[in-house]
């Protein structure tokens, strides 16, 4: 059986719901009330990101995850949930950004 990424499941119980047969009025009933359509909701953060292995050592892996609580216990449940995930993703930006802001970024970028 192919497995099924989330958003593919997401997906597919959203266009489930859209199918579902109406209520009908019976005799006698009164037909119910005319509900507003429902507002489209964005996908969540994580459904829109790729997916990519990462192999730590147990460590890191150790020290992430005491991190991730910490900043989590110290924002007091505010906003979205701060994962090991989340922390990632972070580092990956600021290696990025740094690497960008770097003497061999531009030296690369003038032709030296």
């Amino acid at each position: 059986m192919k497995r099924k990424r989330l958003a593919e499941l997401v997906r597919e119980e959203a266009e489930a719901l859209e199918e579902a047969p109406t209520h009908e009025a019976k005799p006698g009933e009164a037909p119910p009330a005319q509900a507003s359509p429902p507002e489209e909701r964005p996908l969540p953060p994580y459904l829109t990101y790729v997916r990519k292995e990462c192999r730590l050592r147990p460590d890191q892996l150790d020290a992430l995850t005491a991190l991730a609580r910490r900043l989590n216990r110290e924002r007091r449940g505010k906003g979205e949930r701060i994962t090991e995930n989340t922390l990632i993703r972070w580092a990956v930006d600021m290696l990025l950004e740094n690497y960008r802001n770097s003497d061999i970024f531009h030296s690369e970028d003038k032709g030296d």
